[in-house]
């Protein structure tokens, strides 16, 4: 299933990289702000410094490096041109760095005006990157390429449909607009995390895994079939949820089975690889480990409070550590790629990342996954050290990539004067 990359039509390096690069810096803040918050921000989903860290995080680290590996990956898995992503690029990533800090400061301090002007620049930011995406996915792709470019459109979908129910949201929390906030939300969630979030990491998976990973490809007809059976079993959950209507527990399990067969087959091609496991694969094994306990805590009998734990399952364990891989795979390889077009000393892909970097990474962010989930369960002083681990872990990501981009800014000339 996996085709030839079409690099004719890879972006200017600074297209991505603008959102890649910043993206950990949006964790560590918040970090931060569970260190200053503490057990508050852990013991309940609706608390002000919840929903603040819970944006920073969905919004500024995963909306960033899941934007900026849109522009990349669309032209090039596709094989087709991205127009208008050069002049509309530093727009979207401007007003969605913005509006995830106003939304977040809104959350937090309680200030309409903040929540409005978050919800403008995300807005803006959003209609904006769909509509790039969607002008680019709407061409003709090569053959081979249609699997993953289906889930990538239908990823597309999901965020089309979670931010209009997100501007919904923000207009009632203004008073503009009256709304079932609490049914609301969870559907605003439920299509941003599931929908977005997870349709799209699994399309990638699709494409990346068999690339960077030297396994076998996945079926066709397994990448054909999956995102568009998660996402109707959304829809489904959606209509039965906000009718109120039992039915809606067959489309939960339609989305639990889809995301739990992914999960399963992607670890079966991981362990019969031939290559030995590197730190790359580690972060594969724990987003692929944390999406099968958060499908298992999800199906347990009702009785506990799970949403803190489901959120830190899916976002952190599942996204994070998917996003985390893989931009330890995909910057380096574009610094390289565009090196070497541009006239630079440039070094292999493994001297502009030695695995030791990665692997301090990983320590970092695995313990962030563990203490956050101990305080999810007891909220206390576990939250603020939570916290502090998390910051530390998205900030040696930052650094890591940071100091890649840098080596690369001298001409070979300059770098190299006896060549």
């Amino acid at each position: 299933m996996q085709r030839k990359l079409a690099f004719e039509h890879t972006p200017a390096m600074a297209l991505p990289l603008r959102f890649l690069l910043v993206a950990p810096w949006f964790g560590a803040l918040a970090g931060m702000l569970l260190v200053w918050q503490g057990a508050e921000a852990m013991s309940t989903r609706w608390a002000p410094a919840t929903l603040a860290v819970t944006h920073l995080l969905t919004l500024g680290f995963l909306g960033m490096a899941m934007a900026g590996s849109l522009l990349q990956m669309v032209p090039v898995v596709a094989g087709v041109e991205l127009r208008w992503a050069r002049t509309l690029g530093p727009v979207i990533w401007g007003a969605l760095a913005t509006g995830a800090l106003l939304l977040a400061g809104g959350f937090l301090h309680g200030l309409p005006w903040c929540l409005r002007a978050a919800g403008v620049l995300l807005a803006g930011a959003f209609i904006l990157l769909v509509a790039v995406l969607a002008r680019a996915l709407s061409q003709r792709s090569a053959p081979n390429a249609l699997p993953v470019v289906a889930g990538m459109r239908q990823a597309v979908v999901a965020l089309a449909c979670a931010v209009t129910i997100g501007i919904a949201l923000a207009a009632f929390l203004t008073g503009a607009l009256p709304l079932r906030v609490l049914e609301w939300t969870n559907v605003h969630a439920a299509w941003a995390l599931v929908g977005w979030v997870g349709v799209l990491v699994v399309s990638v998976v699709f494409q990346v895994v068999p690339m960077f990973q030297s396994t076998q490809l996945f079926p066709r007809q397994l990448a054909f079939v999956l995102p568009p059976l998660c996402l109707g079993g959304l829809a489904l959950w959606t209509a039965g949820y906000l009718l109120e209507q039992p039915w809606q527990w067959i489309g939960a399990g339609l989305v639990s089975i889809c995301l739990g067969v992914f999960a399963v087959y992607t670890f079966v091609l991981l362990l019969r690889r031939k290559r030995a496991a590197d730190v790359s694969t580690w972060y594969w094994w724990l987003s692929l480990g944390s999406l099968l306990a958060c499908v298992a805590v999800f199906l347990c009998p009702r009785g506990v409070e799970k949403s803190v734990i489901l959120g830190v399952l899916f976002i952190g364990g599942f996204a994070m550590s998917a996003v985390n891989g893989m931009l330890y795979k995909i910057v380096p390889f574009l610094l390289w790629y565009h090196g070497q077009h541009a006239g630079c000393n440039v070094p292999g892909v493994r001297q502009l990342m030695p695995d030791s970097e990665p692997r301090v990474q990983f320590a970092w962010h695995a313990a962030s996954i563990v203490m956050l989930l101990a305080a999810a369960i007891a909220p206390g002083w576990l939250a603020q050290l939570a916290g502090a681990v998390l910051a530390v872990s998205c900030m040696r990501l930052g650094f890591d990539l940071a100091l890649a981009a840098f080596s690369l800014r001298k001409p070979a000339s300059e770098q190299n004067p006896e060549s």
